[in-house]
């Protein structure tokens, strides 16, 4: 049987990173038909069901994955463009991103970019963004972003999953959270 884990991971890594590596047909949108991804995932672990498969795209807390009209796409992630299609909103008043504590002082003077990502992730709660810098760094820094003077700025953000995205966040919107 193969861990959920590590089929959650080849999802990512395939509907996020590396799409010219496998055969998969996506379309501009980010999406892959069902069967397609069915057949590329059985490819690498035959034992695996369809139940499976579906069980993590629909199942994760995280809301990694969207499946509409027989296909499936990650909602956040992306190292390739993608066109989530999600218009901009108005964020809340503050949000959060965790990196590792080596990095936040240059983050602080050269602002906040994707990182060979379509875009920055940016968590809604401390809590959250604290479990994403802890993936890089056990005690991580966590900037605030003052995504309300950011948005009227004229930066754009977009609601993904459970998580916001934007371009890049120039650093005088940028503090260091001070525990």
């Amino acid at each position: 049987m193969v861990p959920l884990e590590s089929l959650s991971r080849f999802l990512s890594f395939l509907l996020r990173h590396r799409p010219r590596d496998y055969p998969l047909s996506f379309d501009r949108q980010g999406f892959v038909s069902w069967t397609e991804l069915m057949g590329t995932v059985q490819a690498r672990f035959p034992e695996v069901a369809e139940g499976e498969i579906l069980g993590v795209i629909t199942g994760s807390d995280k809301k990694r994955f969207e499946m509409r009209e027989g296909k499936v796409r990650a909602t956040y992630g992306h190292s390739f463009a993608v066109d989530l299609g999600v218009e901009s909103i108005e964020p809340p008043a503050a949000l959060y991103h965790g990196t590792a504590r080596d990095l936040a002082q240059n983050i602080l003077r050269e602002g906040l970019k994707p990182s060979g990502r379509a875009y920055v992730h940016l968590s809604a709660s401390m809590e959250e963004a604290v479990a994403i810098g802890k993936r890089r760094d056990p005690t991580p820094a966590v900037l605030v972003v003052d995504s309300r003077a950011a948005h009227l700025s004229g930066i754009h953000f977009y609601s993904s999953g459970p998580l916001y995205l934007t371009a890049e966040i120039p650093p005088r919107f940028l503090s260091l959270w001070e525990k």
